[in-house]
């Protein structure tokens, strides 16, 4: 009896250290994913703040002052963890968040451009042009409301503005591979699985690099800010706006102001002719003769006292007057409802998206990332384009509306890493166009 009852004691001790050991081991994971979970947190907000106080003090004359600092934070370590920050762009990792300004909006992109990405087909860019545009006719060979109704799919086209990439998969002829590449979970990273043959999905190359598809060319989170690169809110030029405070703003003369303000009232008043052609010549008065070759408005002319030209006519638009109107004015309506999608960052886009912009010309992209690359401020206007002898200013000037020298959206995949080898992943797409900085995604993996 006395041999049973430590027999059956010796069990019971021992089911009962087996099951402490491994309530001890699971608490133990537990607390290494919540030291993991908030350790990425932490990267996100110290991201968040960078971007918060660069949209509070901007550095007008340094647009690639937000990018060093950016990747200053990409990793940083608590008494709890740390946290590593990095993405994928065109095949190869940087460190930071992304910036998405660095892609194509696409719902600005245009059929030719759309034409050029790899995979894409004649019939896939009408149905993406007819999923965003408002009515109901089939663009081509596209795709619109009884397409999708006649195969019982469940949804119709939106008929506005893509609010997603993934929803750019509903569209007929975009097969997820087309969209995601190898990046499967769309976090701008290469994974495990992603990096792994055809062991799991997705099926990819197992080279060490990370093609993202359409994605990696395209956003639609990306937005247009209503603020200058001063900080303040662009000026709007219309009919009504205050010549006084667009003449103080942007240097020009009184007659300048008034030519930008009836210019914009026009069916063509948009800011991307003012690169090529002289303000005189858009609002059908003389222009002074500078002496200049047409198509660059750099030329400079002597005024008077009071800011105005000698010469009878409207003085061209020189390079101080163009930078400060692209800076901190616009044609663009800002009230309405709706988002307006962003630009391609010209300090951040690849060489690959560049070259798309510019109908697919390799080598003005090259051009254009050997002038950022000169300089330790990067490009710091779109003005600083008409350098390229490349550059035609006509053609620049229908892509205008497009390029930007600065980022507003930045998607942050933030990997947090605890002291017993714990990781969670968050990834979050913030929008610092306004104070507070906006978080518009948000999911934990």
């Amino acid at each position: 009896m006395v041999l049973w009852s430590i027999a059956i004691a010796s069990v019971i001790v021992a089911a009962t250290q087996m099951v402490t050991w491994r309530t001890t081991v699971l608490g133990q994971s537990a607390i290494g994913r919540v030291q993991a979970r908030w350790a990425a947190r932490a990267g996100i907000e110290r991201i968040i703040a960078t971007l918060a106080r660069h949209t509070e003090t901007p550095d007008a004359d340094d647009p690639m002052a937000v990018v060093r600092d950016l990747e200053f934070d990409w990793t940083g370590t608590l008494e709890s963890g740390s946290w590593d920050i990095r993405h994928v762009a065109e095949g190869e990792e940087f460190r930071g968040p992304l910036d998405l300004h660095s892609r194509m909006s696409v719902n600005t992109i245009t059929k030719l451009q759309l034409g050029e990405l790899p995979e894409m087909s004649i019939d896939t860019v009408d149905s993406i042009l007819d999923w965003r545009d408002e009515d109901e006719e089939v663009q081509g060979i596209g795709a619109e409301r009884s397409f999708y109704e006649g195969r019982d799919l469940g949804y119709i086209p939106r008929n506005a503005p893509f609010k997603s990439i993934t929803e750019l998969e509903l569209v007929a002829g975009a097969w997820p591979e087309y969209v995601r590449g190898e990046d499967w979970n769309l976090n701008n990273r290469l994974d495990g699985n992603e990096d792994d043959g055809e062991n799991a999905t997705p099926g990819d190359d197992a080279d060490g690099r990370l093609d993202t598809g359409w994605a990696g060319y395209l956003t639609a989170r990306s937005i247009d800010s209503p603020l200058g690169r001063s900080g303040f809110p662009k000026i709007r030029i219309t009919a009504d706006t205050d010549p006084a405070e667009l003449m103080e703003v942007t240097g020009v003369d009184e007659a300048q102001a008034n030519a930008l303000m009836a210019f914009a009232e026009t069916a063509n008043g948009v800011m991307g002719p003012l690169l090529s052609i002289d303000l005189g010549e858009l609002v059908g008065q003389p222009a002074q003769n500078t002496g200049r070759s047409r198509g660059r408005s750099t030329g400079r002319t002597s005024r008077n006292a009071r800011g105005g030209s000698n010469d009878e006519g409207i003085s061209p638009l020189d390079t101080e007057q163009l930078k400060a109107i692209f800076a901190e004015c616009t044609m663009t309506d800002f009230s309405g409802p709706d988002r307006i999608p962003g630009k391609v960052n010209l300090n951040t886009a690849g060489p690959e998206v560049l070259a798309l912009v510019f109908n697919d010309d390799a080598s003005i992209a090259e051009s254009i990332l050997a002038l950022r690359q000169s300089r330790a401020e990067g490009i710091t206007s779109i003005v600083d384009l008409l350098e390229i002898r490349r550059i035609d200013p006509d053609v620049l000037s229908t892509v205008a509306d497009q390029l930007d020298v600065t980022g507003w959206v930045y998607s942050i995949s933030s990997r947090g890493i605890s002291p017993t080898g714990q990781e969670i992943e968050i990834h979050a797409v913030v929008d610092r166009s306004t104070l507070p900085v906006k978080i518009i995604e948000y999911r934990e993996d």
